[in-house]
């Protein structure tokens, strides 16, 4: 189980989000550091955590329990049997979301095309093709969600504005 997700704060339609914002996404049972940014922290966390699931059902923050702890500048969290890390690049945040001792690859990138859903996932295969040297399409599973064909892998895929990215378990 892999989730990946981003939100590009230089979006000049993305609403500012105080504290105040927070009881839109909270959780009762959510936990997180005090941080000018940490409703895009919570909402990243719980975007990654959903995707990660892999369910076909509307998504719903405040449904998801967060702690994100604090470790020198590395955010961290955990969500039931889920962990994961949050990072922001310039004006990129982004967290990853993992269940499996295996490792995972993810990558952030900024767009090139204005199609960033085709790009990205024209952006995976090549980064299977080249680190695997395997040939795989994106195909789905029985819930319609993205899989890679060579080895029915689980991925997720996040883009916004300018920026989008991929997780994957790594293959085997």
């Amino acid at each position: 189980m892999v989730g990946i997700d981003l939100v590009d704060l230089s979006d000049p339609q993305l609403k500012p989000r105080d504290h105040r914002a927070l009881r839109l996404i909270s959780h009762p049972a959510d936990h997180f550091p005090d941080h000018p940014l940490r409703f895009w922290h919570l909402w990243t966390a719980k975007e990654a955590v959903f995707k990660a699931y892999r369910e076909i059902i509307p998504f719903d923050p405040k449904k998801i329990a967060i702690t994100i702890s604090q470790e020198g500048n590395h955010l961290t969290f955990q969500s039931n049997n889920l962990r994961g890390s949050i990072f922001q690049e310039q004006s990129v945040i982004y967290a990853v979301a993992y269940s499996e001792v295996r490792p995972c690859h993810y990558q952030i990138l900024k767009r090139k095309t204005s199609s960033p859903s085709a790009e990205v996932r024209t952006m995976l295969i090549q980064y299977i093709k080249l680190n695997y040297n395997e040939e795989t399409i994106i195909s789905a599973d029985e819930k319609g969600l993205p899989v890679l064909s060579h080895q029915r892998l689980p991925i997720s895929f996040t883009h916004h504005h300018d920026y989008l990215g991929f997780m994957l378990p790594t293959p085997q």
